[in-house]
Order: C-alpha cells, then structure tokens, then sequence
C-alpha cells in the first residue's frame, strides 16, 4: 500500500499507556500526554485523547500546528480565490442592475431639469414604472398651478403697463402744456420737473411691457432677421430727436446684410435697450457707437467712467443699475437684454473699460450666424 503524507496522527493504547496501534508516521513510543479525556498541547502538537467505553482503550489523535495553519490557509485560498474572481463581474452585473433599476428616475431627472419659466409642460409618464405614477401626476399638478400663476403675474405686469401707459402719454401731454402757460413763472420749474416725472414714469411703463414680452417668450421665435438693417432703423430713429442729432454713429463694415436667426421685435428691443442704457449712463455729449460685425456681433459703445468688474455681473440682474444715484430708471434694460439672448441662443457680453479703450462701456450681443449678404459694387 502506497504510503502518503498524513496531516493527523493517532495512537491507539491501553490502560497501562503501551501502543497498541498507530498511523504509519505516528511515532513508536508513546504520545507524551496523559490518558486522560480532553485537548492538551506540547511541543507544537495539538492532542486529542477519547477513551472507550470500559475504560481500557484510549485513541489519541496529534496534529502539528504549521500543518493545521497551512490548511486553514489553504482553505482561505480556496474560497477567496473564486471570490476575488467574482468581484470585478458582480460589480459589473450590479452596476448594470443599479442602472436599469434608476433609469426611470434618471428620465424623470432629466425632465424635470428642462422645465423652468418659459417652459413647465407636464412631465411625459410614457415608460415609467406605475411606482413612479402617483409622483408624476402630482407634479404634473404642481407644474399647472405654477403655470397658472405665473401666466396671471405676467398677464397683471402687461394689461397693468398697457392701461397706464394712455393715461401717462396724456398726463403728461398736458403737463406740457402747463409748463409752457407757466412760463418765465417761479411754478415753470415745478411743471417741468412734472414732465421730466411723468416721462420717466412712461419709460418704465415701457420697460415693464418689454419686460413682460420677453417672459411671454418672444426671443423663442426664430424668422430670418437682418441685423444691420434693424441696427441702422433704430439709429435713423433715435437720429430723428433733436438732442441726439449726429450722436449716435453707425458701422456696418463691410457687410450689407448679415441674417440672424431672432424675432425682428425681440432684436428691436434689445438694441433699444442698449442704446437707452448708453445714452443714460455715458457721459454727456459723447458719440456713441453702434457697429455690427465682424460676423453676427453688433457692439454698443460709450464714453464715460469705467465700471469696476466686480460690478459687470451685477447690472443683467433686474433692478440693479450702475451709479444708482444718479442713473435714471430701473435697472430693467440689461436684464430684458439678457433673457431675450438666452431665448435666442444668443449671447450678452459687457466689458468695461470698453475693448482697446481706458474708459467707458461697451455691451455685445454674439448671435448664431444665420448666413451673410455682401453687395458687390462694380
């Protein structure tokens, strides 16, 4: 019979403690513990002695701790091995799980980052799991009330600006009249600081109106639009009133006609816009210039002192103007600029000092390029 290798070795003896019989690679004298039940160790050994039932016959097995930690140790091998196996795969195979299991909240995140103030459709409930239905169809409540509530502000803001506009045009048609009959009188002043009242309060009302079409989505709408012919009406226009006359400079470069995709109306605002903000907060007297191109980019340019850059983000915000104090209105021009670019895809860029200069204000409006005309002159 092949011997092998044994890991355990055992005894078999008598009362008397003579061996009776032993594993092949026990030892020939006897195990050096007593005969008596129980675990005992010497010498690096582990013994076990059982004895029979009358007592006359004891078996005691041996076994040496370096083999007992080589097999624990190659037990641990044996299942940690696959284990380690395993992991990169479970982890997969959860990572797959986990991302099936979310992808319905995922499709609901991704919905619900959309919806803002111009857009709060209801949130589509296709391929969603009947869990998520109860939530969907709450906030899909919650959206239509939003909705409602803020269609009824923006109806107040407009119909509000619309009725007092008429009023105010004929206040101060008649303030007018009141200043000239009181003429070279200690109450002209007082008439006509009431104009000057009643004038500004008109451009706030048009403000609020602007205002409330840029919030109705106006800049969404996207028709073929010349820039260069919107920028050189409105110059032509403000050209008209006496006290701008040859202060408002116009450049279109070499382009004709350059196309943009914008409503005519929207793009009309925002350049009024600029321009207002110009004449309002540039010094006195001082050219300002309007200048399309290179590309879809038309610039609004005016002397004055430079703002500081911590201030430039601060003046798209509504309400907030540059030198307070002394600025007329209400700090809505930029902002309406603003949310009528963002509709468009468009972009509104404010430097100051203005670009290649030490001083003044210069507001860029960048637009996708539609495409270009140039007429050729032979």
């Amino acid at each position: 019979m092949e011997e092998h290798e044994e890991y355990l070795l055992y005894q078999v003896r008598d009362a008397r403690g003579r061996v009776l019989l032993r594993s092949h690679d026990a030892p020939v004298i006897a195990f050096p513990v007593p005969l008596s039940r129980g675990y005992f160790e010497d010498n690096g050994r582990r013994y076990f002695t059982e004895e029979s039932a009358n007592g006359q016959l004891f078996i005691q097995v041996a076994e040496v701790a370096e083999e007992r930690q080589e097999a624990v140790a190659a037990l641990w091998m044996g299942l940690i091995a696959p284990l380690l196996g395993l992991l990169p795969i479970s982890a997969i195979a959860v990572d797959w799980m986990v991302r099936r299991a979310t992808q319905p909240i995922t499709k609901v995140q991704s919905q619900i980052a959309k919806r803002g103030g111009e857009n709060l459709d209801p949130i589509d409930p296709y391929g969603l799991p009947l869990e998520l239905m109860p939530i969907i169809q709450d906030m899909n409540r919650l959206l239509q009330r939003l909705e409602a509530a803020l269609d009824a502000e923006r109806s107040f803001a407009a119909n509000s600006a619309h009725e007092l506009r008429n009023p105010i045009a004929a206040a101060r048609a008649q303030a007018e009249i009141v200043a000239e009959v009181l003429r070279d009188t200690p109450d002209e002043v007082r008439a006509r600081q009431l104009v000057d009242t009643l004038g500004r309060l008109s451009k706030q009302i048009e403000k609020m109106l602007q205002l409330a079409r840029a919030e109705a989505g106006l800049g969404y709408a996207r028709p073929e639009t010349d820039l260069v012919q919107v920028a050189r009406l409105l110059v032509n226009d403000y050209s008209q009133r006496p006290k701008l006359v040859d202060r408002l400079r116009f450049d279109a470069g070499d382009e004709d006609s350059v196309i943009v995709g914008i409503d005519p109306d929207a793009l009309g605002i925002a350049l009024q816009n600029l321009i207002d903000n110009a004449l309002a907060h540039g010094a006195p007297d001082t050219p300002i210039m309007i200048a399309v191109g290179p590309g879809a980019i038309v610039s609004v340019v005016n002397e004055g002192p430079a703002v500081s850059a911590s201030e430039l983000p601060a003046l798209t915000k509504p309400f907030e103007r540059g030198d307070a104090r002394r600025a007329p209105g209400a700090g809505l021009g930029l902002s309406i600029v603003k949310q009528l670019m963002r509709q468009a895809d468009a972009r509104l860029e404010l430097f100051s000092p203005a670009r290649g200069k030490d001083s003044g204000f210069e507001a860029i409006l960048i637009f996708p390029r539609v495409h270009a005309r140039l007429d050729l002159k032979g």
